[in-house]
């Protein structure tokens, strides 16, 4: 008896066979990812003075350095900020040359002994965001030192790696080693509003001066409990770029008059229809590769339902998205180009029809997106609003290479230094100095040597902002690390070799 099969039943059966070679596929895929084996930490790790350092960002902090207005304004807390730095580190500063750039910033070179070494460049910003006493268990700028914190604002934002930039070479030093490549030290003054004075006029020096670098470091990815993404290790998260910055200006305009005798339309209704939709429908989620580099890294490491999607995120993006969206705003903010109403502003009396009527959204732009697409769909979803992008926009900056022995530099320093910690490269979602440094080298890097604690974390810009002082040790300890790695004993390749016109 000869049984014959309908079309439908031949298609059910392939279909059927096509799912289950699939999945077999991704199961497979996942078993073989396996993790790498863990370095030790270092034994040579280097014994750091915890009651200076924590004595030094205190007296970092108690240095109202608030990021002015403009360049015009009375900046003499900076030069007085650098005349302490220079007393602090004086094995640093009795060789390095103090450059000051448009008024405030500040460099320092440390000269190494091999000119054919690219130099690399360690960033910090010295300006603070204000502080309201209003809330604070100490003064702001009481650099206070109690419960094992130094307290005050600056002490996360970012004084501290300021000092342990700093610290960590004087430590090198002090042991008569030898440094070959040459190190800058670049710090800004105006790094909290856009670096437009600061970081962007250092990097025109260097652009005029043909200068490049073999790797540039700053703030950005801290060290945190990776249980939130079901690993039971911390994780080391190195930026390798950043998302783009944009705030838009939204302008809506009706006639004036008296608020009992209202129009079809006024001014605040229309821009506040603009606000909700630009809100309410926002742009398509998406990969960009520094995300997709973060998973690869992270997923040997994760438990087994996790690990299974992560490492199948290509074959499972139409799921994986909306739930990272839906997650929190962190994991949002990973995958979408995000839009922040920050201010509002309409009549100056609750009676009284405002002519115009005004708003703020703050846009950070993932990789893959631009200043005009943000522009396109703003103005897209507001009608009648009039959308404009306020000066110190910038794109996404170029994505430097996750791998390669700059990126070693880095990842091995942090391996040395913290043990048993997970690194991977990630999308820094905030702005940094850094952004404008892609000119002048291939290898921007943001990591901030600190385990943050979410409380920790909420702290930045608010009050009780602190830093933990066995974190600045640590601190520390990686900056000694790294430029014992990238700066002493180094073999020259050709590629470091400085390029000659």
């Amino acid at each position: 008896m000869i049984l014959t099969l309908s079309s439908g039943a031949i298609v059910g059966i392939a279909i059927g066979a096509f799912f289950a070679t699939l999945i077999a596929f991704m199961i497979i895929r996942t078993i073989i990812v396996k993790p790498e084996k863990m370095i030790e930490i270092d034994a040579n790790l280097p014994k750091i003075d915890k009651d200076k350092v924590a004595k030094l960002l205190s007296g970092a902090v108690s240095y109202k350095t608030i990021t002015m207005l403009d360049n015009s304004g009375e900046g003499t807390v900076f030069f007085e900020f650098q005349k302490f730095l220079e007393k602090s580190f004086p094995l640093v500063m009795k060789k390095a040359k103090k450059v000051n750039v448009n008024k405030y910033s500040a460099m320092y070179i440390y000269e190494g002994t091999n000119p054919d070494l690219l130099p690399i460049a360690v960033l910090a910003h010295q300006d603070v965001v204000p502080a309201d006493e209003d809330g604070w268990d100490v003064p702001p700028f009481s650099g206070e030192i109690k419960d094992n914190y130094v307290y005050g604002r600056g002490s996360q934002d970012m004084k501290s790696q300021l000092i342990a930039c700093l610290e960590g070479l004087e430590v090198l030093l002090s042991q008569n080693i030898e440094i070959e490549r040459t190190i800058y030290f670049c710090f800004g003054h105006d790094e909290e509003r856009k670096g437009i004075y600061g970081a962007k006029k250092i990097v025109e020096n260097f652009i005029r001066d043909g200068q490049r670098f073999e790797l540039v470091i700053d703030e950005g990815g801290s060290i945190i409990d990776g249980n939130i993404l079901g690993i039971n290790k911390n994780i080391a998260l190195i930026g390798t770029c950043e998302k783009g910055y944009v705030d838009l200006s939204l302008e809506a305009k009706q006639e004036s008059g008296h608020s009992s005798t209202p129009a079809q339309k006024t001014a605040v209704g229309i821009l506040a229809k603009g606000v909700y939709k630009i809100e309410k429908n926002k742009m398509k989620t998406h990969w960009s590769q520094p995300v997709l580099d973060m998973f690869d890294a992270l997923a040997p490491y994760m438990k087994a339902p996790l690990k299974f999607v992560a490492v199948n995120k290509d074959l499972l993006s139409f799921l994986i998205r909306p739930i990272l969206d839906k997650v929190s705003p962190f994991s949002s903010c990973l995958i979408r180009t995000t839009f922040a109403p920050t201010q509002l502003l309409g009549s100056d009396t609750p009676n009284t029809l405002p002519h115009i009527a005004k708003a703020s959204i703050n846009c950070r732009i993932l990789p893959g997106e631009t200043i005009e697409d943000v522009l396109k769909h703003a103005r897209k979803q507001a009608k009648g609003v009039e959308v404009t992008a306020l000066e110190g926009a910038t794109n996404p900056s170029p994505i430097s290479p996750s791998e390669g022995k700059q990126y070693d530099y880095v990842a091995n320093s942090i391996k040395e230094v913290f043990n048993d910690t997970i690194v991977a490269p990630y999308i820094f979602i905030a702005t940094s100095d850094s952004k404008y440094y892609h000119q002048v080298s291939d290898h921007v890097y943001r990591f901030t040597p600190f385990l943050k604690e979410e409380d920790d974390a909420n702290r930045i810009h608010g009050v009780n902002e602190r830093q933990d002082i066995d974190m600045l040790v640590k601190g520390v300890e990686f900056f000694y690390k790294l430029y014992e790695n990238a700066c002493t004993n180094v073999i020259i390749e050709k590629s470091e070799k400085k390029k000659k016109d």
